[in-house]
């Protein structure tokens, strides 16, 4: 499904209530977020979130991360609900969401975990100042990551059967068929790996941090420096935190961070199999519509 020019609005007004929340949630208890990605570009350049974006990312320093997750999980959280590995065992990813439960989203077909519109909530790890080791166990965390997709999604039984006739997608078909018979555990023992490379290295002992679950591979490593004396600035009237050297860690990312990408490139990266900006729809309801 595509969020047209006319949805867009709509779309855009729920996942900024959405941050608007977590920031109440953050400064009520103290924690500490940043903005991330393109949310600082967009705060930056536009002062508030780039225009053909629909997404909302922030970080979290692993302490305050692990308090935020703690403390939602014990207090009513009104019309929002936070997401995790932890607490959906359809979800297929590591990093948490803070979604508006009033409203649908499947993102993947073949992964059937239905969700809300959202903000993604990142933690931000300590990293060795071997920045050649971290990015080793940057690709270890990739390769358990794909490991945890795979076994999430369901594919038609020929699409299943087609793996088995691509060598390069053999592995893929292991882990699917491990997954099929023995999910549950197999997840389980995939989240504690990915667990034991987060926390290898001790986030406030750190001179540098990673982001394991990112998609810029070597780039997820950066000096924490870079975070010190949060900035704020304005994202589409609320003030928001970044990074305290995000001219920085926007180069490091994005190089000219302030030069607009061509027009071609414009566009939506999110997938969307189907989503209800409404209300939130019984599971088999939602998934029902991605089935036909």
């Amino acid at each position: 499904m595509e969020v047209t020019k006319e949805l867009q609005p709509q779309w855009n007004s729920i996942i900024l209530d959405v941050l608007s929340e977590f920031i109440n949630i953050c400064k009520h208890h103290g924690l500490t977020y940043y903005c991330a990605y393109g949310t600082v570009i967009g705060a930056v350049r536009h002062h508030g979130m780039i225009p053909w974006d629909d997404d909302i990312d922030v970080y979290m320093p692993r302490p305050d991360y692990e308090r935020f997750l703690d403390i939602t999980s014990k207090i009513d959280l009104g019309n929002y609900e936070v997401v995790s590995p932890y607490t959906n065992n359809s979800y297929p990813l590591y990093f948490a969401k803070m979604c508006n439960k009033r409203t649908t989203l499947i993102e993947v077909a073949d992964t059937p975990c239905v969700i809300g519109l959202y903000i993604d909530i990142f933690p931000l790890d300590g990293a060795s100042d071997n920045l050649d080791e971290t990015r080793t166990m940057i690709a270890q965390f990739m390769k358990i990551r794909n490991k945890l997709e795979a076994i999430s999604t369901h594919n038609k039984f020929g699409d299943y059967l087609k793996l088995a006739l691509q060598p390069k997608e053999w592995g893929r078909f292991v882990y699917k068929t491990y997954g099929f018979f023995f999910r549950n555990s197999y997840r389980k023992k995939l989240l504690l790996q990915l667990e034991a490379i987060a926390h290898k290295y001790n986030y406030n002992e750190s001179n540098y941090v990673a982001m394991y679950f990112g998609c810029y591979g070597k780039k997820e490593v950066f000096p924490k420096s870079w975070l010190k004396n949060t900035a704020q600035c304005d994202f589409e009237g609320t003030t928001v935190d970044l990074p305290g050297e995000f001219e920085k860690y926007l180069e490091h990312y994005y190089g000219d961070y302030m030069q607009l990408p061509p027009e071609s490139e414009r566009v939506p990266r999110h997938q969307k199999a189907f989503f209800n900006l409404e209300e939130r729809l019984p599971d088999d309801i939602a998934l029902s519509h991605i089935r036909r």
